[in-house]
């Protein structure tokens, strides 16, 4: 299997199943503890942001070549956000001291760093600049839920949904070999 295939078909399966898994996790996360959640919508978050790095990986390098610097880092962010944001997952790392700083600066640098990969796909025109929107709305979404009290595991949940279109939408364009990827026919997807 050459390595545009990789990158495309395992790009494209994880960006899906990511955005699938977010989104069921915190449907899962309704009913549950106010702070945690349930222990099957904590997993299925858990899952989703350790496969969000391949998707995330896959995505930049799909669109490595016109989506500069902006890209660069917002795929670097969005990797070491989302690796931090898995092990805050795990209950034992919400203790003080340096495992809550860390959980903090994870949350941050996972949320610039999907605004910035959302306006780098936007702006490289390789995938659907929808699709980059997406995860930039579904974001700031996300991210409002902090501060909407008792309110927020709905607005968790509004969140979750536009970025889960977004990642499934750009793993669709991935797998359809529309992208740019495919050594066969480069092209751009709009």
């Amino acid at each position: 299997m050459s390595s545009s295939s990789l990158v495309r078909f395992g790009g494209g399966l994880a960006s899906a199943a990511a955005g699938i898994l977010l989104l069921l996790g915190h449907v899962l996360n309704l009913g549950g503890d106010p702070e945690y959640g349930t222990v099957p919508g904590a997993s299925s978050v858990l899952v989703a942001h350790i496969i969000l790095v391949v998707a995330l990986v896959a995505l930049y390098a799909a669109q490595a070549d016109e989506s500069g610097l902006l890209g660069s880092l917002g795929m670097v962010l969005g990797v070491i956000g989302t690796t931090l944001v898995s092990g805050a997952e795990v209950d034992a790392v919400f203790a003080a001291g340096v495992s809550g700083m860390l959980s903090v600066l994870g949350g941050l640098a996972f949320f610039i760093g999907l605004i910035l990969f959302g306006i780098a796909t936007m702006r490289a025109g390789v995938f659907p600049r929808w699709a980059g929107l997406l995860l930039i709305v579904g974001d700031i979404v996300f991210g409002a839920g902090d501060f909407t009290g008792s309110a927020a595991p709905v607005v968790f949940v509004v969140g979750a949904l536009i970025t889960c279109a977004g990642f499934v939408w750009l793993g669709v364009a991935l797998l359809s070999g529309r992208s740019g990827v495919s050594s066969q026919q480069p092209g751009r997807v709009s």
